[in-house]
Order: C-alpha cells, then sequence, then structure tokens
C-alpha cells in the first residue's frame, strides 16, 4: 500500500465539524487533512450547505474509524474507500436533473420546430 495514499474517514456538512473532528485525530497522533466546498447560496432563510472530507493516511485508517466512533462520530463515518465529494445520493439526484433536462429541452426543441413548420 503506498505510504502516499490518503482515504476519506469522515464526512461531515460544516467546515467547522470537519475542523473539530481533524483536531481531535491529530490529537490522537492520526494525521488528518480536511476539504470539501460550501455552497455559497441559501434557500430562502436556511443554507444549502456543503461537503466537507476528512482525510487519513491509509495506513491510519482503521486507528480514525475507531477513536471517531468512540467520540461520537460514527453517523459521519465514510463505510467503503471513496473520496468523492457527491455521495450516492447526491450523484443520483443530479442524474435525474441532468435527464429532466435533457427531456424539457427536447420538448422545447420539438415546439420549436411544430411553430416553425406551420
Amino acid at each position: 500500500m503506498p505510504a502516499d495514499r490518503w482515504e476519506v474517514v469522515w464526512r461531515g456538512a460544516t467546515e467547522v465539524d470537519a475542523e473539530l473532528t481533524a483536531g481531535q485525530l491529530r490529537a490522537a497522533g492520526i494525521p488528518a487533512l480536511v476539504e470539501g466546498s460550501a455552497t455559497p447560496y441559501r434557500a430562502a432563510a436556511f443554507p444549502l450547505g456543503g461537503t466537507w472530507l476528512i482525510r487519513v493516511p491509509a495506513e491510519a485508517i482503521e486507528p480514525a474509524r475507531a477513536l471517531l466512533e468512540e467520540v461520537g462520530e460514527g453517523p459521519n463515518l465514510e463505510a467503503g474507500e471513496g473520496g468523492d465529494l457527491l455521495d450516492a445520493n447526491q450523484r443520483a439526484t443530479l442524474k435525474a436533473a441532468g435527464f429532466g433536462l435533457a427531456v424539457l429541452g427536447i420538448v422545447t426543441l420539438l415546439l420549436l420546430i411544430r411553430e416553425a413548420a406551420g
């Protein structure tokens, strides 16, 4: 296993949570990197949030998971090897939205052709 390989151990919605959680790992001697993004838009009064990841070296993945489980971060643990900023539900939503936009484009094109022909 390459020494420079980092794996996602935690996924959450805010940078603050990610940094605090990474701090717990670092305090236990486990190197941790935080990466992610926040959505700058708001829906009404509610922020849409973002996705933040914590990566640890591959050889530290099991101790990191054990520590995070112990401190109550179990719901945010990344189950498998991954690393995408989108989870399966977010990818499915984007696929559905893309399909909907494609259908809308085809319908619009057909209506324009119909109007031009008659």
